[in-house]
């Protein structure tokens, strides 16, 4: 099990993605002793207490989003799976209540995956995947459902491997998930211009399905092992428990494996070069997990790589505003808007240059 300390550091990332203030998210981290159980205290019980609250409330989508932290990092006990599937039903309350989006199945070889899908007004209108990393659910990423419309593109989220309802094991196969969704509404868009933004690790499985379909027109990741941390036995030794603990479920082996079944995924020198479409690449320069030779191997042998580096830890949660910027840029230049890309660049330029920091890219 993930140890505590390090629980509360990590969820804070995840929490403000979702909008929650840093006074709520101490207050309830406050009351947490215990990452086990389901008594008052523990972290499943204190978090799905506000998000029943916020049901009460009928803001199902907040209720939605305390109980995807009450199951964090993943649903290893009969309380926690319980607080993902409230977490499924208040966000589809949410997408009926707002109009917006539907579940969606797709098939991967003789396994189910259920997504999230959001039409585009017109079938020719280019496609958008996103899916989070090892340790949030699809339903996180909810508000892009609604961006995507106002962009003029079709939107499919998906869950991490082993987390949510993705039955998948992570590993290279995994990464059929992408043309698995693209084959399901492949009559409801134009998937032959296909987007994927993949933060994390699974930012990897989109370089490995970029390998082989032409369809994928670019990927957007944020702090993506591809090659060298699979090979680096020092940083995969020193990666924080929570990191194991979340891998361990998605990779359906013992902790004490996963080092082991890391070093079959990294990609060779021949595969970074074989990656034909723009990779853009969202660095921390004080990352706990994945090394700086991460990026700077993959910036020498990826033919179109795009480096976008900030001073912080994984995940860059000191950026979320900047970070968005950059994805919000990525997406209208993949819908045509390629006048408002640049303004919302400029508007990036603007922010770093008042905030006093400098946005290193390449």
């Amino acid at each position: 099990m993930a140890k505590l300390p390090e629980a509360k550091q990590f969820v804070g990332l995840h929490a403000r993605h979702m909008g929650f203030s840093p006074s709520f998210i101490d207050d309830v981290l406050s009351r947490i002793v215990s990452m086990d159980g389901d008594g008052r205290g523990s972290w499943v019980c204190e978090w799905s207490q506000k998000a029943a609250q916020a049901e009460q409330r009928n803001d199902h989508l907040s209720a939605a989003n305390l109980y995807n932290l009450a199951r964090f990092p993943a649903a290893d006990s009969p309380a926690k799976r319980h607080a993902g599937e409230a977490c499924t039903a208040s966000f589809s309350r949410w997408m009926k209540e707002a109009g917006i989006g539907q579940r969606r199945l797709a098939r991967v070889g003789e396994q189910g995956l259920t997504f999230l899908f959001s039409p585009a007004k017109r079938r020719d209108t280019p496609l958008v995947i996103l899916m989070g990393g090892i340790v949030s659910l699809k339903e996180q990423w909810g508000g892009f459902l609604k961006l995507g419309r106002k962009l003029g593109a079709a939107v499919a989220i998906a869950d991490f491997p082993g987390m949510g309802e993705n039955p998948l094991r992570y590993d290279r196969s995994a990464a059929a998930l992408y043309g698995a969704i693209m084959a399901t509404v492949s009559y409801e868009c134009d998937v032959s211009r296909t987007l994927i933004v993949a933060p994390s690790f699974g930012g990897y499985l989109a370089a490995v399905h970029g390998l082989r379909d032409p369809r994928i027109r670019g990927i957007v990741t944020i702090g993506a092992p591809l090659s060298a941390f699979f090979r680096d036995e020092e940083a995969k030794a020193s990666m924080p428990s929570i990191t194991r603990f979340a891998l361990s479920v998605a990779l359906s082996c013992p902790q004490e494996d996963v080092n082991d079944a890391l070093s079959t995924l990294a990609l060779s020198e021949a595969e970074l070069k074989g990656i034909g479409v723009p990779l853009h690449y969202v660095a921390a320069l004080e990352d706990e997990i994945i090394p700086a030779s991460e990026w700077e191997e993959a910036k020498s042998l990826v033919p179109d790589f795009h480096l976008h580096a900030f001073h912080d830890v994984h995940g860059a949660p000191n950026h979320l505003t900047e970070t968005r910027l950059i994805i919000l840029s990525l997406l209208l230049q993949h819908t045509g808007r390629a006048m408002f890309s640049r303004f919302i660049k400029q508007i990036l330029r603007l922010r770093l240059r008042f905030a006093g920091r400098r946005l290193h890219h390449s």
